[in-house]
């Protein structure tokens, strides 16, 4: 899945004769230090909702998510989140008489006709009255979650601040005079 934010008519509108007087490679070199600049407080911001959203470790959504950061010849700014499933026993599971207790989605509840086998970790169900067949379990996908709710606001939320920070390179690169 994909999130794009485009904020070029805004830029162009704004700084479009500031853009022209720079020439075309000092425009781009401007460009792409805003786009770092925003896009990496954009994504502290996008780990810290779906940190709270999904109640994975911040730690463990910085390690499952990359960055492609941006140059002058690309001028895009990308998040990468591997789309691995996470178990509900990584959620603080634990094992009750009625089934696994575990706070995906960061909401404690009981999973029924669960158990976890602590030799790998997981929690399973049963997929029929029989012993077996048995699946895991599996809770929120960071990759999933990545275009939701609260972590694409996040992401969106820095469109303002991005044609600010195009304006604040931009001044630092014109001759003062």
């Amino acid at each position: 899945m994909k999130l794009l934010v485009n904020a070029k008519d805004q830029v162009l509108a704004k700084f479009g004769n500031q853009l022209a007087a720079l020439g075309g490679g000092q425009a781009r070199a401007a460009m792409s230090r805003a786009l770092n600049h925003e896009g990496d407080k954009g994504r502290t911001q996008v780990k810290r909702a779906l940190s709270k959203q999904t109640g994975i470790k911040y730690g463990a959504i910085d390690k499952a998510m990359a960055t492609i950061r941006s140059t002058p010849a690309t001028l895009t700014y990308r998040l990468k989140a591997r789309g691995e499933e996470t178990n509900i026993a990584w959620f603080g599971g634990i094992q009750r008489i009625k089934g696994v207790s575990a706070a995906p989605w960061n909401k404690r509840r009981v999973f029924k006709h669960t158990f976890i086998i602590s030799r790998f970790g997981r929690a399973f169900v049963r997929t029929s009255k029989q012993r077996l067949p048995i699946r895991w379990l599996y809770g929120p996908n960071i990759g999933r979650e990545l275009v939701k709710d609260t972590s694409v606001a996040a992401w969106q939320s820095g469109v303002a601040a991005l044609v600010n920070r195009i304006g604040h390179e931009i001044g630092r690169m014109l001759p003062r005079g």
